[in-house]
């Protein structure tokens, strides 16, 4: 019988462990209130198209940092979503987010 608990006791704690390293891998790079969702899913798409490894999370109102963070929303129905990148490729998903930046500027500016 003690062996059996031995055996759940190790299992809880390896499973534990496990959410705890999974939930490590995930750098938030973006956040944005519920009516700015659609750039961040343009943002997304753009990173995922790249090659970039990366997720969107509605916003739970606890505070977040990246890269860019937009104001938090409080309240009301949708809260809000971040982006999220694979921390091995955090840099890469930073120098694209500021190549699509500079492309979505350029592209839209009238030439002199």
């Amino acid at each position: 019988m003690n062996v059996v608990w031995i055996i759940v006791g190790v299992s809880v704690f390896l499973i534990a462990a496990a959410l705890i390293i999974r939930a490590n891998r995930w750098k938030t790079v973006l956040t944005a209130p519920g009516n700015q969702a659609d750039e961040i899913q343009d943002k997304h798409a753009y990173l995922h198209g790249r090659g970039i490894r990366s997720r969107l999370r509605e916003l739970d109102g606890s505070s977040a940092s990246g890269i860019v963070a937009g104001t938090m929303h409080t309240g009301g129905q949708n809260p809000g979503m971040k982006l999220q990148v694979h921390k091995e490729d955090f840099q890469r998903a930073k120098e694209a987010l500021e190549e699509y930046t500079h492309v979505l500027h350029t592209s839209h500016s009238p030439l002199i």
